[in-house]
């Protein structure tokens, strides 16, 4: 395989993972960032979930998946959203996870 075929055929597994993940997540990339905001601002996950739910009804996001995201464990791609929303959501990750471990400290 030639090193063109070979980066050709990175990339598309790189889609395929990606695109998999985002099925499996279920929750778009603008709502992983509202959570992460209400959890920096010390929302409890009942009332982000609620609140998602309320504004959002077709939402396929549950109590599990919002615990789950509030901890920082989510995974949002560069192509989900805009470069600005993207640097702004890796900045409120970072927050989350300094936030998580000060709270196991």
């Amino acid at each position: 395989m030639d090193n063109h075929h070979k980066k050709k055929h990175i990339q598309k597994k790189k889609e395929r993972r990606e695109k998999k993940r985002l099925e499996k997540r279920e929750i778009t990339g603008e709502e992983v960032i509202f959570i992460f905001e209400k959890t920096l601002e010390g929302w409890k996950t009942i009332r982000i979930y609620n609140t998602i739910i309320q504004n959002n009804p077709t939402s396929k996001i549950n109590k599990k998946i919002t615990e789950k995201i509030a901890t920082g464990n989510c995974k949002v791609y560069e192509s989900e959203l805009t470069k600005e929303r993207y640097e702004y959501y890796n900045e409120l990750r970072e927050k989350i996870y300094k936030l998580k471990k000060l709270d196991l400290s």
